[in-house]
This record gives structure tokens, C-alpha cells and sequence, in this order.
């Protein structure tokens, strides 16, 4: 296990193992953990489940592992979280394969377009000292 990598609760992972697979659920983007999820992998953030799976954030880094597996990189810093979920909860949603397929990648490299686009756009109106945008008053 990666020294200070949040893992998942015993109790999250059977939360996880029993999240039912819609196959009509679309992908969105996240962008704390850069990666794609679908609303049948989590339970909603205000249920008990919810905060449950989301306490420590091991969710962030199960998706931005996942990320890393779609895209063909290496984020061997997360691995633990994924196998934990490959091994204790083998059901849940976010596992199938096509989650990770050649569809979701392309999905998840426009959504990483559109962000580094938006991102480039709000810090030129911050160096523009633009109406409306953080001004940075340290220094």
C-alpha cells in the first residue's frame, strides 16, 4: 500500500459492489480527479452511502487510476485503490470494460481539450486583470 493513499472502508467497498450497472448512464467529466464517471458508480453525495464512498477521497483517486489505464499512462501511485476495488468489490459499475474502452477515451481526451481550453481562457483573463476575474493581491 502507498504510504498516505486513502483506501476504502470495508463498508464503502460493499457499498460499491452493490451500485447497479445503468447501461443507460452517461459519463461526465471530474475534473478534481481527471478522469470520466458515470452516475450508476457512486450513490448520491447527500445519502449516508454517498458520504460513506466519499469519506477520504479514495474515489478521486479509484477515477484518476482509471484515467491513467484508459489513456495508457502510468499512475502506479493509485493502483492499490483499484485493485482493492477489483478485489473486494468486483461489481461495481466502473469496472467494465468499456468503461476504459477505445469510446471512453476518446470522450475523456475531448473533456481534457474543453478543460485545458477553459483553463487557458480563465488564466488569460486573470493576466488581463479582466472584470469579473480573481484578482491575485499576494506579492
Amino acid at each position: 500500500m502507498a504510504e498516505g493513499l486513502p483506501l476504502f472502508s470495508t463498508a464503502a467497498l460493499a457499498v460499491l459492489d452493490r451500485m447497479p450497472f445503468d447501461p443507460a448512464a452517461r459519463g461526465s467529466y471530474d475534473l478534481m480527479s481527471g478522469g470520466l464517471w458515470w452516475p450508476d458508480e457512486f450513490p448520491g453525495p447527500g445519502t449516508a452511502d454517498g458520504k460513506l464512498v466519499r469519506l477520504a477521497g479514495a474515489y478521486r483517486c479509484l477515477l484518476a487510476y482509471r484515467r491513467a489505464l484508459t489513456l495508457g499512462e502510468e499512475r502506479d501511485g493509485f493502483r492499490p485503490v483499484w485493485e482493492q476495488v477489483v478485489r473486494h468489490a468486483p461489481n461495481w459499475p466502473g469496472l467494465r470494460p468499456e468503461r476504459r474502452g477505445n469510446r471512453a477515451a476518446q470522450r475523456l481526451r475531448a473533456a481534457l481539450r474543453r478543460a485545458d481550453t477553459c483553463l487557458a481562457d480563465f488564466e488569460s483573463r486573470l493576466g488581463a486583470g479582466e472584470p469579473g476575474a480573481a484578482q491575485d493581491t499576494a506579492g
